[in-house]
């Protein structure tokens, strides 16, 4: 709900920019993740001082790979999905639209499994600033 806060009070386009720029902070950190996962093979390996050590890099490199691998992914998936829909169907402008209501999931018309899955499922009901126009971003 803090992203449909963040829309409403700094429109579409900022919040997509911000959740884009949000979602590679977590693809930088998984790339992290695997050079800390690959360091604790090269120290487990090196002798039966270090074992321990490195045992210890590479479950916290396999964790941190682990968890930024899925923030990547859900936020991407959840910023595409809305940026995909953020096109007014009358006159074709993308993002320029104030949102009149919404709501969580189940949506009016029926839901998307895939993004209630992922925990987006939050509706929003769209007006068109530039012609009126109504339309639903699931």
């Amino acid at each position: 709900m803090a992203s449909l806060d963040r829309i409403r009070t700094h429109g579409f386009r900022r919040w997509y920019e911000r959740q884009l720029i949000e979602c590679h902070a977590w693809l930088v950190s998984w790339f992290l993740g695997v050079i800390l996962l690959v360091s604790g093979l090269e120290v487990a390996g090196s002798g039966a001082a270090s074992r321990l050590s490195g045992v210890a890099l590479l479950l916290g490199g396999l964790a941190v790979v682990l968890y930024s691998w899925k923030r990547y992914h859900l936020l991407l998936e959840v910023a595409e999905r809305l940026g995909e829909q953020a096109v007014c169907p009358g006159c074709q402008a993308y993002a320029k639209f104030k949102i009149e209501s919404s709501g969580p999931a189940p949506l009016p018309d029926g839901g998307d499994p895939v993004l209630e899955n992922h925990g987006g499922g939050v509706w929003l009901r769209a007006r068109c600033r530039k012609c009126g126009d109504e339309w639903m971003l699931k």
